[in-house]
């Protein structure tokens, strides 16, 4: 089988939930044209849906790179990042994505929902934790 053959055939399996399977076929793509975009966001979609954020984040940070207009990677990879509570960069890649798509409204919540979680974190005291014990 050829590259896009594979790819065609990993991105019918991410439409089955067979993520395992997609991924293999996006590492064999990969293998052949290590620029392949598709491949490389398929593999992190997959990744993702396993719950493997790190992973997740490293594919969908090479098809941000191979293609930087993307919204949707550098979305994707803000998603992943803040799995991995990775807040600063989750919110640097909901920015582009929303700078690349101003009406992308998934980035605008992840960012909303970030920034919110930075005034929270403001409001707190460090003295308004628990002390530890004193030996």
């Amino acid at each position: 089988m050829n590259a896009q053959q594979w790819l065609d055939e990993g991105t019918e399996m991410f439409k089955q939930g067979r993520y395992e399977e997609c991924v293999e076929r996006m590492c064999w793509v990969v293998q052949e044209e290590r620029d392949n975009y598709t491949a490389w966001f398929y593999m992190g979609a997959a990744y993702a849906q396993m719950q493997d954020y790190e992973k997740a984040a490293h594919a969908f940070f090479k098809a941000a790179e191979i293609q930087p207009d993307s919204y949707r990677a550098h979305y994707n990879l803000g998603a992943a990042y803040e799995a991995l509570g990775s807040y600063m960069e989750a919110e640097r890649e909901y920015a582009e994505a929303l700078r690349l798509n101003p009406s992308y409204e998934n980035a605008r919540k992840g960012l909303m929902r970030l920034q919110q979680l930075h005034r929270e974190s403001y409001h707190r005291s460090p003295w308004d934790q628990p002390a530890p014990p004193q030996t």
